[in-house]
């Protein structure tokens, strides 16, 4: 027997008959039942109605029926039946949790528009929790929070990024002096309390949020940030990059957000906004500031030179040096357009060192050991002029030797 959709709670269905009438204007295939109070809790568990018109007059009653429906229903909408007028007793309802309401005189059409709107939301609802469980099942939301997961970051941003509104964008993480303190939990439940139900958050695995402000001026994203701050109450302090969206795809959105990100990770500010002409000179490069997008190609010219000149000369040298000293390892370097990679792999380690150019001056350099008393991991901010031979040879040599008394120990 099919479970009736809209649901009407009464006790005095004489009065209202009138809207149960009215109600089976709304379509052929809905199913409308009359209970009162008593029935109340019973029906709503058994029917699960897409729509609860509630007609009582104790508003003790009223609440009971709400935090029942909010908790145990949460796609329904409720709907309230009122005989008067009373701004203030319709305001404390939509407080609680009513949706909408009708008065016993209302034109058919009126409660008609109601209904069907009503219905339509019960089903964007049920869609959109459709959804979410398939993204779940793909690991592309994490049931824990609702947050998307960084397996289809780049697909989602380079969609919302195509909307044009003024949007702003931040990379939160927390800072490496608190790395001991830091709760993954407690951040993502602090960014969760202090940002809209429609921005966008994105999880990685490595400690940062990618958030995603839609319809906001860069100011709104500083209120957001220093709001994110006091919510943790001083657990541990965190560090953020912002930037302006203003027509940036996503890849040159992440590059310039990680710049400002790693400059708040150096220097004494919680956060800092990128900002398009902040840039540091290059060797003997004479650069015209206005021109932004001539300056971004000129250090992109920079770091390809830097990359041919000293990065992938230094990782060949120091693969034949250590090939066949480390025990049971493979040595590998590889570089692409953006970054450059030294690894070394062992049945009990694994470690890479990671060259990325996130645009303009800057190299980040990532250090990462996967195994068991791993090294701590590492994280460096460089300007490509002082990227020399004799700086990267040190730093990938210290690599290796904490990759070298992991896998000796």
């Amino acid at each position: 027997m099919k479970n009736s959709n809209i649901l009407l709670i009464t006790e005095n269905s004489a009065v209202w008959k009138n809207l149960q009438e009215k109600l089976m204007l709304v379509r052929t295939g809905d199913k409308i039942k009359i209970i009162d109070f008593a029935q109340a809790f019973s029906a709503l568990e058994t029917e699960k109605p897409s729509i609860i018109f509630i007609c009582l007059e104790e508003k003790s009653a009223i609440l009971k029926i709400i935090e029942f429906v909010k908790e145990n229903l949460p796609n329904s909408i409720l709907i309230l039946g009122v005989e008067n007028y009373n701004t203030d007793f319709i305001i404390s309802m939509y407080d609680a949790g009513a949706a909408d309401y009708v008065l016993k005189d209302s034109k058919p059409a009126d409660i008609l528009i109601k209904t069907v709107n009503a219905l339509k939301v019960v089903s964007e609802r049920e869609s959109a929790l459709i959804n979410k469980k398939l993204l779940e099942d793909l690991d592309g939301i994490s049931a824990e929070d609702g947050f998307y997961t960084e397996k289809f970051a780049n697909e989602l941003m380079d969609n919302l990024l195509n909307t044009g509104m003024p949007s702003s964008f931040l990379i939160v993480t927390y800072d490496e002096l608190d790395r001991a303190m830091f709760d993954f939990e407690k951040l993502s439940d602090s960014i969760r309390s202090s940002i809209r139900n429609r921005d966008i958050v994105v999880k990685l695995r490595n400690g940062k949020f990618y958030i995603l402000l839609e319809d906001t001026e860069i100011k709104g994203a500083e209120i957001v940030f220093e709001k994110i701050k006091k919510t943790l109450n001083g657990a541990f302090r965190i560090k953020a990059g912002l930037c302006e969206v203003s027509g940036k795809s996503f890849q040159e959105l992440e590059q310039k957000t990680t710049v400002a990100l790693t400059d708040a990770m150096l220097g004494a500010n919680d956060y800092v906004i990128y900002q398009e002409k902040a840039l540091l000179e290059e060797e003997d490069w004479t650069l015209e500031p206005e021109n932004t997008q001539k300056d971004f190609k000129l250090f992109k010219q920079l770091f390809v030179k830097k990359m041919e000149n000293v990065i992938t000369p230094v990782f060949y040298k120091l693969q034949n040096t250590y090939d066949g000293t480390l025990s049971d390892t493979k040595i590998e370097q590889y570089t692409d357009e953006n970054r450059c990679i030294f690894h070394l792999r062992s049945p009990k380690q694994t470690s890479r060192l990671t060259i990325v150019y996130p645009g303009f001056a800057k190299v980040v350099i990532y250090i990462t050991h996967s195994g068991l008393d791993s090294p701590e991991n590492k994280e460096y901010s460089i300007p490509l002029k002082d990227l020399t031979e004799l700086l990267l040879t040190a730093l990938t040599e210290d690599f290796i030797k904490d990759y070298k008394s992991c896998i000796d120990s």
